[in-house]
């Protein structure tokens, strides 16, 4: 819940989707700047210049209201924050999984292109997600640092069929499409700075509470896939699969 490209902190990848949609942007385009301090939003700085009429937007599938997603968000971040004397790790307001990228989208365009997204995404069924162990994440510009959820690779067919279709949307309107090279998941966790090595340290406990919670709450955490959601600045639209 300005968008930041993310990239994995080992080995030499492409950059991954960005959790950053944790934190958007103002969502009332007639807010004044100088209400945006850094300190409502934790010291977390815009992707997006505030612009009045230009609201950033991004589809997504919501794991906020999960118990399962909460339990595993809660035991993740005691674990850190215990381990930790000097970071505090803040929970993600509304977990979800990203299927674009963030991009901004002027007012009078966006009643169409929601119209445009039901078209897309009319007939899709239902589906389910399987996720295979967590992993650290900093932003390009190492300001930030997330621990995610990643998601099972057998999973990725029908996560991909739908950035297609959302593609196809995205293209007609000349926005940024998806990332080639995807690795989808879901973000739990974020603090300030590049924190890297010491959430590294902890992934081994990390991933024992990922196992754990998994197994106990699987049916609720890999729950059926049923409604996709468009935010759009304080707007927000749902998309029902059949």
């Amino acid at each position: 819940m300005e968008n930041e490209k993310l990239k994995k902190t080992t080995a030499i990848v492409p950059a991954l989707p960005s959790p950053a949609l944790c934190i958007p942007g103002t969502t009332d385009d007639t807010e004044p700047d100088e209400q945006q301090g850094l300190s409502k939003h934790q010291g977390r700085t815009r992707s997006f210049p505030h612009e009045r009429g230009i609201w950033a937007s991004y589809v997504f599938i919501d794991y906020g209201d999960s118990d399962g997603w909460l339990e595993m968000q809660n035991e993740c971040k005691t674990l850190l924050n215990d381990a930790s004397t000097t970071v505090e790790f803040n929970p993600i307001d509304r977990m979800h999984l990203s299927l674009t990228k963030t991009f901004t989208i002027r007012h009078h365009n966006i009643n169409p292109f929601v119209a445009n997204l039901r078209e897309q995404l009319a007939g899709l069924r239902r589906f389910r997600l399987e996720f295979s162990g967590v992993q650290v994440y900093v932003n390009e510009e190492r300001t930030r640092t997330f621990l995610g959820v990643r998601v099972a690779e057998e999973s990725y067919g029908a996560l991909n069929a739908l950035v297609t279709s959302l593609d196809e949307c995205l293209r007609e309107y000349k926005l940024p499409l998806y990332y080639t090279d995807r690795a989808f998941h879901v973000s739990i966790l974020w603090c300030l700075g590049d924190r890297e090595a010491e959430v590294r340290k902890e992934l081994p406990a990390l991933a024992a509470v990922f196992e754990r919670v998994y197994e106990e709450e699987y049916c609720d955490i890999s729950q059926q896939v049923k409604t996709l959601w468009f935010k759009c600045g304080n707007k927000s639209f749902h998309f029902n699969l059949i």
